[in-house]
């Protein structure tokens, strides 16, 4: 009886919190004032508070395909004019061989792109493991040649070694990663020997939006490109409409900086 009681006085009391939520949201002004709060406390590994557990966050990518998840692979395996806008001022300065990893890479769209480009040294990480298996079936060219690895990126990037990488990149994943592991961008920068190139979509503030320029220059790098995507990519959410407010999906090229200053 008083199990049932607390249940239901919970349950009201986490209805009340999404209903004044909701509210505060659909104001512009308080939520583009969130969202500056919530970059400024992400950049400097605070949570925001309304983003959602580093283990929510974690469970809700590993568990994609399984029965009663929100997110499922197949919804990334179709191809958009994001790759082709992500990679365009990156490839010219990039040999065939050149080793490239994907940190988040879900079924592995964006290192079939590169391998039907004719890069053939091609690594992936991904957390969810239903994502990696579907890889075998929907890019199996792609999968028998290059390396997909499952786990926790924040924690596989550690295994690699210093300048292991080429490039290393990412497309809608940054934004998804708990402050508490803003280390990655130091292990970014040390796993890369020349390129950092990242999608976010930047206006996420209900994920972790972060100061993504920032982070990664201060690893020693320089931001060569900053563009704003607003063509059609499916996996991401539609671009806000409050342009002036924030960017939305942003991609992001660095270049290792060797000048010493």
């Amino acid at each position: 009886m008083v199990k049932q009681v607390l249940r239901k006085v919970l349950g009201a009391i986490g209805s009340l919190y999404r209903t004044v939520l909701n509210l505060l949201l659909n104001n512009r002004v308080f939520k583009y004032r969130y969202y500056r709060l919530s970059v400024f406390l992400a950049t400097r590994g605070i949570k925001p508070f309304f983003s959602c557990s580093d283990l929510g966050s974690k469970r809700r990518w590993k568990e994609q395909g399984d029965d009663g998840a929100i997110d499922v692979p197949e919804t990334y395996v179709g191809e958009d004019n994001s790759l082709a806008e992500l990679f365009r001022d990156v490839l010219p300065y990039l040999d065939k061989q050149s080793p490239v990893l994907e940190l988040g890479c879900n079924v592995g769209r964006s290192l079939d792109y590169l391998y039907r480009h004719g890069y053939t040294d091609l690594t992936g990480v991904e957390i969810g493991p239903k994502a990696v298996e579907l890889s075998k079936t929907v890019f199996p060219d792609m999968y028998e040649h290059s390396r997909l690895i499952v786990g926790d990126v924040t924690e596989v990037i550690k295994t690699f070694a210093k300048d292991q990488f080429e490039l290393v990149f990412c497309h809608s994943v940054l934004v998804n990663i708990h402050p508490k592991h803003n280390h990655i961008f130091k292990d970014m920068a040390r796993i890369s020997r020349k390129f950092i190139l990242i999608l976010e979509n930047e206006g996420s503030y209900n994920a972790y939006p972060k100061d993504f320029k920032k982070l990664v220059e201060k690893q020693g790098y320089k931001m060569i490109v900053s563009k704003v995507f607003t063509g059609n990519c499916a996996c991401l959410p539609m671009p806000y409409k409050e342009e002036h407010i924030y960017k939305n999906n942003t991609i992001r090229l660095f270049v290792k900086d060797e000048s010493g200053l």
